[in-house]
């Protein structure tokens, strides 16, 4: 029975993720699901009905086992949690359009309560499901944690790592799983860069190469979303982000026989995996350092431009890598970056997409605290398509409250100054190092 609920579990993580990526009609997603129903079945047939509840930092199946919370399980508890579930109870005599029902609601982005798992319920005449809370199991005290911010994109570090790891090993590696967990960097980190910037000093030395990764993964899709690109090609922008320096991670181990270069190291890595991965994250890992007038490395030849995704993560990856330079240079202001990589516009990074990047982007992120030159203070909440100097920035009023100035409006308001996200004591740590 044990090995049954550790491959019903796995079977459940992998419908949940289907069902985050795709429509209920997606044939990967019933195809999951049809199995998750068959060994529900088998189950069963033996017990009455099936509890999985989450208690701390476990899963409890039955009353059989525990499963340590893993990298791998930790957006899907924080999925569950924010969904009002932590006990979930399978009857005897479950139907399958049941089960199929209810993964499809709660795959929605929305989070929910318990009323509106009762009211769905109600709703759908789901009656061999229930879900929920942990009732008389936690005192007080007890109460769940809300969202860890720093704790998660730990999570999200260490599990890219792992991934890699597999990557390097010729392990088999799942494009649904690697869809999810750049879906989950979206939606977890999206509107939080700086607040990711400021945990830097806080990574170990062999996180920071995978939070670079992730980082520059979360620009691209963040600006491509953005852009109007479908979701299904910003999620697989996303995933060749993730990997584009994977190379830089067996370096040391590839020098020692090749001499390659970082890009063809990682590009003949995720080659193996043009099949179940697609080309592109290969491609990307070959092409990142590609100026767009051909100019960087590795020469190439037969070609007239690096392949599109390739000039967009160009693009996010040096971004990445200048703004965080502000923990230890204050020239590097957002301005200033804007204006270091416009002066590359057709050498290094291709004209349009450049151009597109900022459109969106802006020159000051959203969370940046910025100077008014009417003397107020404030914070960027969002951008004005096409107008990267004028966002929509929150103040605070004199007199008590905020206001949203729009800086497309109000053309005699300009940001005069931004302020360093990072601490005198981080940038103090991070120019020791």
């Amino acid at each position: 029975m044990k090995d049954r609920y550790q491959e019903l579990l796995s079977l459940l993580i992998s419908g949940w993720q289907a069902g985050r990526l795709y429509s209920p009609e997606h044939p990967q997603f019933l195809e999951l699901l049809e199995r998750v129903y068959r060994l529900l079945l088998e189950i069963l047939k033996e017990i009455p009905k099936l509890t999985l509840a989450l208690v701390g930092e476990d899963i409890v199946i039955g009353e059989e086992i525990r499963v340590d919370q893993s990298e791998r399980l930790n957006f899907f508890f924080q999925g569950l949690r924010e969904r009002s579930i932590e006990r979930l109870t399978f009857y005897q005599g479950l139907a399958k359009e049941e089960l199929v029902k209810f993964m499809a609601f709660i795959s929605l982005p929305q989070k929910r309560s318990e009323e509106d798992l009762f009211n769905f319920f109600q709703l759908e005449g789901i009656s061999h499901i229930e879900a929920g809370k942990l009732k008389a199991s936690l005192k007080p005290e007890e109460e769940w944690p809300r969202f860890n911010f720093p704790r998660s994109y730990q999570k999200a570090v260490q599990l890219l790592a792992s991934l890699a790891l597999k990557l390097n090993q010729q392990e088999s590696i799942s494009l649904l799983e690697l869809r999810y967990l750049a879906l989950s960097i979206a939606e977890n980190f999206s509107g939080n860069y700086w607040e990711i910037l400021r945990g830097w000093p806080a990574l170990r030395p062999e996180e920071r190469l995978w939070a670079h990764l992730l980082n520059t993964s979360l620009l691209v899709m963040t600006a491509t979303s953005r852009l109007g690109f479908s979701k299904e090609d910003w999620l697989d922008l996303g995933v060749a982000s993730l990997f584009h320096d994977l190379g830089k991670a067996f370096t040391f181990e590839a020098l020692s026989f090749s001499g390659e270069s970082h890009p063809v190291i990682g590009a003949r890595l995720l080659s193996r995996y043009r099949d179940s991965l697609s080309p592109l994250p290969s491609v990307v890992a070959l092409e990142h350092h590609l100026r767009f007038d051909l100019k960087g490395q590795p020469r190439l030849k037969g070609i007239n431009e690096p392949h599109e995704a390739s000039q967009i993560v160009s693009i996010a990856n040096v971004y990445e890598h200048l703004l965080r330079k502000r923990a230890y240079d204050d020239r590097f202001n957002p301005k200033f970056v804007y204006e270091i990589m416009m002066a590359e516009k057709g050498k290094a990074f291709s004209p349009y997409w450049l151009e597109q990047f900022f459109s969106v982007m802006g020159v000051w992120r959203e969370g940046s605290q910025v100077l008014l030159n009417d003397g107020r203070k404030g914070q960027v909440v969002r951008q004005n398509k096409n107008q990267p100097y004028r966002p929509k920035v929150e103040v605070v009023l004199f007199q008590g409250g905020t206001e949203i100035i729009d800086l497309s409006s109000e053309k005699t308001i300009e940001i005069i100054e931004s302020f360093n996200p990072f601490s005198s004591t981080e940038r103090e740590a991070l120019t020791r190092e």
